[in-house]
């Protein structure tokens, strides 16, 4: 199995002059950034990065973060992108889990760890010098070398950084290979962040298919409309977003095929796509574009499983959601009960992931790594690990998954074992319910259950009180429900439960 940075040079190399970054009027061909790459690789190797050093990069969406990203796989140095945005106190914690030996950015973070340089927007690569290309050395690297470090919120407050293998990210640009078709004849956006495990897809599924990115900077513009130009002007054929955002462009009216006329795949994940709304996006795009569904924890190299909707799976009954889809062909799964044997089929259980492309545990976290990534417990014999994710799912007679809930949003009120999702599917069931959030908040007589909802109509509270009884036990009846004009969300995008339950307790 080659490494990633050979994948991209093979690619180059078959058609040096054809677009590799649309930004605007600029365009970097393959045969330019990878000369770029190979320039920063040298420029690494004169500051002491070597294999298995980590490189931090807290950088925007420019050329020559694209190019360091791509120096990094051809070193076998691990990279990190941080957040910009991120509170200072958070990139501390950040870059003391990691202890980068080279911290590059455009702010004033500190790296005690190693050394830091400052780049300039308006001279990006001036501190390459005259370093040629030719003078960094190419070490041997395996599939199972680290190509990444991706964080993901931590249980327990503290982030954790995931170690993603180089095989794992090659996997992924190949399933990709089914989804985009002709990939050097199409352009994909590179909308996500940087920091954000679906970024993956849009940087490795487009440039190592030989197709164009079309970089959109989510933080720096905040006018989605500013977005559909970008990504209109570009000629993107490709998206892949969280629902949540794909929810917003539906509720401005940007999104149509008139505002989004190459767009030829939609792919969503992350969070569940509400189907009445996803019943509207695709009949939207019927003939125009494909809408896929996909599904992956981080620690899985960004995406397991995938399904694309069709009027058969928007017409299923008793569903909320779409399904995740069937697992890909590199990965092997379990869906275990709470005593970690096998569910019965049909029922419902927590999802373990294994196989070659499951991460290689959480970096300098031994603890976590040890109570995430387990032994296959259906057998002893021989070494097969497992990724624990959290997440409960069934799967059907076809093969395919089905979420139900997180198994860490498990609450016990009065005795009662209860999942949160499910309160929220029952409100989500609401005519022009957008989202809902379920959150155990302090009552009067002890622990209770309150939602907060954004709809595109004005729902009176009863009316929701009325559907969670003709929906739920007693026991999972909301005390208090509280409309809003929006959810708080994280920042890759998704609706924070979190920060809901504290929006709640705001006096109104």
């Amino acid at each position: 199995m080659p490494d990633l940075w050979s994948a991209f040079a093979e690619i180059a190399h078959a058609d040096p002059a054809a677009p590799a970054l649309v930004a605007g009027e600029s365009v970097a061909s393959f045969g330019e950034l990878k000369q770029l790459a190979e320039r920063c690789a040298a420029a690494l190797v004169a500051r002491g990065i070597a294999k298995g050093d980590v490189v931090a990069l807290q950088l925007p969406k420019r050329r020559i973060t694209y190019a360091l990203l791509l120096a990094c796989l051809r070193l076998g140095a691990p990279y990190v992108f941080l957040d910009p945005k991120n509170p200072a106190e958070r990139t501390r914690r950040m870059v003391a889990k990691l202890r980068p030996r080279l911290l590059l950015s455009m702010s004033d973070a500190e790296n005690a760890f190693g050394s830091t340089l400052r780049l300039s927007d308006d001279h990006e690569d001036s501190w390459l010098g005259d370093i040629a290309a030719t003078d960094a050395p190419t070490p041997r690297i395996t599939g199972m070398d680290p190509a990444y470090v991706m964080f993901t919120s931590g249980s327990t407050g503290e982030p954790k950084g995931a170690v993603i293998p180089h095989q794992g990210v090659l996997s992924l640009v190949a399933w990709s290979r089914s989804i985009v078709g002709n990939a050097p004849r199409q352009r994909f956006t590179s909308i996500n962040p940087l920091h954000f495990d679906n970024s993956v897809f849009d940087v490795y599924c487009g440039l190592f298919n030989g197709a164009a990115l079309v970089p959109v900077e989510t933080s720096e513009v905040k006018n989605p409309a500013s977005w559909v130009k970008i990504i209109r002007n570009g000629k993107a054929s490709v998206m892949f977003a969280v629902p949540t955002l794909f929810l917003i462009l539906d509720q401005l009216g940007l999104l149509t095929p008139r505002t989004l006329p190459d767009l030829r795949t939609l792919q969503f994940g992350g969070e569940g796509y509400p189907i009445g709304k996803l019943r509207d996006f695709h009949a939207r795009f019927a003939g125009q574009a494909r809408l896929v569904n996909v599904y992956g924890p981080t620690e899985t190299s960004c995406i397991c499983s995938s399904i694309e909707i069709t009027a058969d799976i928007l017409a299923a009954p008793d569903s909320e959601f779409p399904p995740l889809g069937g697992m890909h062909p590199d990965f092997t799964h379990a869906i275990l009960d709470d005593e970690q044997k096998p569910v019965p089929s049909g029922e419902a259980g927590e999802l373990w992931i294994g196989g070659p492309c499951v991460g290689l545990g959480y970096y300098a976290n031994p603890e976590e790594t040890a109570a995430r990534f387990r032994q296959d417990p259906r057998q002893d014999d021989y070494r097969a690990l497992f990724y624990r994710t959290g997440d409960r799912v069934r799967e059907d007679e076809n093969g395919l998954l089905w979420f139900h809930g997180r198994v860490d949003n498990q609450v016990k009120i009065r005795g009662h074992r209860i999942e949160l999702e499910e309160i929220d599917l029952a409100v989500q069931s609401l005519a022009g319910m957008r989202r809902a959030v379920a959150v155990v908040s302090r009552g009067v007589d002890g622990e209770e259950i309150a939602v907060a909802y954004v709809a595109d109509r004005a729902i009176p509270s009863q009316e929701v009180l009325n559907c969670c009884r003709d929906k739920l036990p007693t026991y999972m009846q909301p005390a208090r429900v509280v409309q809003f004009e929006d959810l708080p969300r994280n920042a890759n995008g998704k609706v924070d439960r979190l920060a809901t339950k504290s929006l709640l307790a705001q006096p109104r």
